[in-house]
């Protein structure tokens, strides 16, 4: 494969390179086939642009305001991503919320008094007592 620049090739489409240099690069185009497809694309490029740029001093041009509105966010009363983290950022809080709950806060510090829900000496968090009999196994005769 022959490597050609691209200022090459675009400066060949646009017709703009001497009669020698248009027939050495048609030779290596007719041997190349990755060259000469980058050459067709490029010229169908040129002629897009061409078509543009003729639309555009015919004065066909679209209307720039409706071609540069931003997209509409789909949603109920907010936009979904507005949604989305404001419904994390909750879950989150609830989640924190419900730990501290769960596990008291602040935890106790050690030497810093009891930790929550410690069983005291006072007999209110003493359980009653409950004696079971046990009866002996039955024997095989």
């Amino acid at each position: 494969m022959t490597e050609l620049s691209d200022e090459l090739l675009v400066a060949y489409v646009d017709g703009q390179l001497a009669r020698k240099q248009t027939r050495a690069i048609d030779k290596v185009l007719e041997q190349d086939d990755v060259l000469d497809a980058r050459v067709t694309a490029l010229k169908h490029a040129h002629a897009r642009l061409e078509a543009a740029f003729e639309a555009i001093l015919a004065g066909e041009e679209a209307d720039i305001s409706e071609v540069a509105a931003p997209p509409v966010e789909d949603g109920f009363w907010v936009p979904w991503r507005t949604f989305k983290i404001t419904a994390a950022s909750a879950g989150l809080v609830i989640a924190l919320a419900l730990a501290m709950l769960g596990y008291g806060w602040p935890l106790a510090k050690p030497g810093m008094g009891s930790a929550p829900g410690a069983v005291t000496d006072s007999g209110a968090g003493t359980a009653a007592q409950v004696e079971l009999e046990v009866a002996p196994e039955p024997t095989a005769p």
